[in-house]
């Protein structure tokens, strides 16, 4: 089903978050607005509106790359000392590692310790 266009909310181009290729992402003020772009997109690509903590905006990606992080409140840190992506479920957490797995990075899924969730890791014996 098409919408009008005055139902349609034109995004702002983000001035801080970029595609990997290096355009601006599409910004969304509410996930309303988002989510009624998503909506709205091509049928054969499904999107998913989600929040970014970086500009506090929202913005859309495809459905079948997007795996829902948790805001962790562990202190689980990688091996450089930043703080880990923290997913909700072991489904999210595998899907990450399958999609990292495409670009050759192997990934393995374990529970965070402190009880929050899952994490990834590189170390096959974690």
């Amino acid at each position: 089903m098409k919408m009008n266009l005055n139902q349609i909310y034109i995004p702002h181009k983000s001035n801080t978050c970029f595609s990997k290729t290096g355009n601006p992402l599409s910004a969304y003020n509410s996930l309303a607005e988002a989510q009624r772009s998503a909506n709205y997109q091509s049928s054969e690509n499904k999107f998913t509106p989600y929040y970014c903590n970086t500009c506090g905006k929202y913005h859309l990606k495809p459905t079948e790359y997007y795996c829902k992080k948790k805001n962790s409140t562990c202190d689980c840190r990688d091996h450089q000392g930043n703080k880990k992506d923290t997913y909700e479920t072991r489904y999210d957490a595998e899907k990450m590692v399958k999609i990292r797995g495409q670009a050759g990075i192997t990934l393995y899924v374990y529970e965070c310790p402190q009880g929050n969730g899952f994490h990834l890791t590189s170390s096959k014996g974690w």
